[in-house]
């Protein structure tokens, strides 16, 4: 999607739980092997309590969002909530719940689910919503996610390590001289034929938790894990190269600061992405902002802009920044900020 001008980050923020758990608690525990305790790269884990749902999460990190942006949640014109795994209720709607919590009563609620790319689904939404109506206010986009057991495995699911978090932004159309954060492009691209990757070999239906690393595991066991490999690169070329042209930046220019990579561990980053960014942005720094969260599900991307939005931000004024980020399904999405 081509933005017709640019749209401000008034705010992004990331709310975790009170919990934390070691990665070497974990090994000590023989929850996690020390192997992919080193692949992972992750130390320690935000994990939510009993009563800490996915959706008071997101209720945490919004309300927060809302008044780092000095935004009256009545003028909200769309909420677009996003998760990964479950919300906390079967057959509800964890968006109107949100808005409910956060007093945005006029606003319309809608839930976004593209498993660990929600939240660039979410952004692609209300981008549009803003681009087709500068007038329909602003844009509250959340993420959260929690992965209590025995619904899911934090430690040994999948080859990442999961963390609990809610994620919220709120985005707006630009005003004269606006000194907020612009998301001056926002790219993706899909591979749908990968997405027996998170099925193969598991029954429809079936009541047991989710288990990525052995459907993943059946998947490349009967494609080849070079094919998916070349595929997940391609989609995440087309993706950064889109948001690059889009953004009118060159792979070189001295604007771009750096690359704010996916919390998906070291592992996976570096044989899977860092070949790509070798040489599609070489000599580009790249950051890795999940050692001490783990993958936060579909809230990622927005934890990562949160990162720019922070009072102790990076960036100066001038900088562009890349944020990478993919998904199962799968779909990969780049975002291009810039600091003005």
């Amino acid at each position: 999607m081509k933005l017709p001008a640019p749209l401000a980050v008034r705010a992004a923020t990331v709310h975790l739980p009170g919990g934390r758990h070691t990665v070497a608690d974990a090994v000590a525990a023989g929850f996690l092997t020390t192997t992919d305790a080193a692949r992972s790269g992750y130390l320690t884990l935000p994990v939510a309590g009993p009563d800490e749902t996915p959706e008071s999460l997101a209720s945490h990190a919004a309300e927060l969002a809302l008044r780092t942006a000095r935004t009256d949640p009545a003028r909200l014109g769309l909420l677009v909530h996003t998760w990964l795994h479950r919300p906390a209720h079967p057959f509800w709607s964890p968006a109107h719940h949100i808005a409910a919590r956060v007093r945005a009563e006029t606003a319309l609620p809608l839930g976004v689910h593209q498993m660990s790319n929600g939240a660039a689904a979410a952004l692609h939404t209300a981008a549009a919503w803003l681009s087709a109506d500068p007038t329909a206010g602003p844009a509250l986009v959340t993420a959260a996610d929690t992965f209590p057991a025995p619904g899911f495995d934090r430690w040994r699911g999948d080859v990442l390590l999961y963390g609990d978090a809610g994620c919220a932004a709120v985005l707006d159309t630009l005003r004269c001289d606006d000194a907020a954060l612009h998301l001056v492009s926002l790219v993706s691209a899909a591979a749908p034929a990968l997405e027996a990757a998170h099925r193969a070999g598991r029954r429809p239906g079936s009541p047991a938790a989710p288990t990525p690393r052995d459907t993943r595991r059946a998947f490349i066991a009967e494609h080849g894990a070079d094919a998916f490999a070349a595929a997940a690169r391609e989609g995440a070329s087309r993706a950064i190269a889109g948001a690059l042209a889009h953004a009118g930046l060159r792979p070189n220019d001295p604007s771009l600061r750096q690359i704010v990579l996916p919390r998906v561990g070291t592992h996976t980053l570096e044989a899977l992405y860092a070949p790509l960014l070798n040489t599609l942005l070489p000599g580009v720094p790249r950051t890795d902002h999940g050692a001490h969260t783990g993958h936060l599900g579909a809230g990622d991307l927005l934890a990562n802009i949160a990162v720019l939005t922070a009072p102790d931000s990076p960036l100066s004024s001038g900088d562009h920044v890349l944020i990478f980020n993919g998904g199962g399904g799968f779909t990969w999405s780049c975002a291009v900020l810039h600091r003005p």
